[in-house]
């Protein structure tokens, strides 16, 4: 009975998977939504157990004791290479728990972002005294995963970005060796005994965007890396990774990615912020060259180009009007000001209130 309810719970979960692209080429496995209540035959209420068609179960979050909430641990996970009508790989499929009721409030909405293809995420479901989603293995590469749980009522604004100041947030973060290690790209790292699960672990980690949600909190913001121990499948060029960068004692013959590449820092800024109508953004292009400074939404899609040409080494003023390419004035909310050199590239958030 377990089986046929989870083959048809996974089909529907897995059509809402979105996937994104954002920033420095990585790739992302986003849902979001509402956090709703199952009954399930697991018996959750009474006592704490992993159900027969899911490989492990991560307790570590479920409490709410930590906030974030992001264990060292690197989970090693099987690929799913079963079909619709299949029961899930063995050892392909991690169900990860957080509190129903935190601070006195009950589960609401949900943010759950994957590293893609690594890892596929589900929607964030509750039963008994426990918020839970599942992971599968999807791609052979180190996959990391955040999911963000809001609770309390109405967590989400009329403009539909997850969050509200009257609502509380708990995060977990983690990281995941999917299928087999030797079979990674030959940046990746093939021996992960020494790895620790931090915000430098993996290029790109899955909340390095964590910061552009309107809604995000300061004390949650993960750490900033210059390096990274691991390359993703899909890291920039612009970014320093390699086989343990960090480890300082693998011994794979893999040099690190542009280790001796000069580091290059880029202002960039607006005034006002949040905004009504229109911004400033002030910029600086360290060296002549062409210049590109898009304007993105927080789901990865180009609003308006509003640089992109040659320019000399200098400080420079441009402006946004708070409108797309066609002209049309977008909604308020969150967005992203991305300045792309040839070698380099960074964002800013811009926040237009009205």
């Amino acid at each position: 009975m377990h089986v046929q309810k989870n083959i048809v719970l996974k089909i529907l979960l897995r059509a809402i998977i979105t996937t994104l692209s954002f920033i420095a080429a990585q790739t992302y496995s986003l849902i979001q939504g509402n956090v709703d209540e199952l009954v399930l035959n697991d018996s959750l209420n009474d006592f704490r157990t992993c159900p027969g068609y899911v490989d492990s179960c991560l307790y570590v979050c479920d409490d709410g004791t930590f906030n974030p909430c992001h264990p060292q641990n690197i989970y090693t996970i099987a690929i799913d290479t079963s079909t619709n009508d299949q029961e899930s790989t063995a050892g392909s499929r991690y169900r990860i728990y957080f509190p129903w009721a935190y601070e006195g409030l009950t589960a609401n909405k949900f943010t759950v972002t994957a590293s893609w293809p690594c890892l596929s995420p589900t929607a964030v479901y509750a039963s008994g005294d426990y918020a839970f989603w599942d992971i599968y293995g999807n791609s052979e590469c180190p996959g990391t995963v955040q999911g963000s749980i809001w609770y309390g009522q109405d967590c989400e604004d009329e403009y539909g970005n997850i969050g509200s100041n009257d609502c509380l947030e708990l995060v977990g973060r983690f990281c995941f060796a999917s299928g087999d290690t030797l079979n990674w790209n030959e940046y990746a790292d093939q021996s992960i005994s020494t790895d620790t699960c931090d915000d430098c672990w993996m290029s790109s980690p899955a909340w390095s965007y964590y910061s552009s949600n309107i809604y995000s909190d300061s004390l949650l913001y993960p750490e900033y890396c210059e390096y990274y121990d691991h390359c993703h499948h899909s890291y920039s060029d612009t970014i320093l990774c390699g086989v343990g960068y960090m480890d300082g004692f693998d011994t794979s013959s893999v040099s690190i990615t542009e280790e001796n590449k000069a580091s290059i820092n880029i202002l960039l800024g607006n005034y006002p912020n949040p905004f009504n109508s229109s911004t400033k953004i002030y910029y600086e292009v360290p060296s002549s060259g062409h210049m590109k400074i898009d304007i993105i939404d927080i789901n990865g899609r180009l609003i308006n180009t509003i640089v992109n040409n040659v320019q000399k080494a200098g400080n420079y003023v441009s402006y946004w009007d708070g409108k797309n390419k066609n002209e049309m004035i977008v909604p308020s909310g969150v967005y992203l000001c991305v300045l792309k050199t040839k070698n380099f590239i960074t964002s800013n958030k811009l926040i237009i209130l009205k």
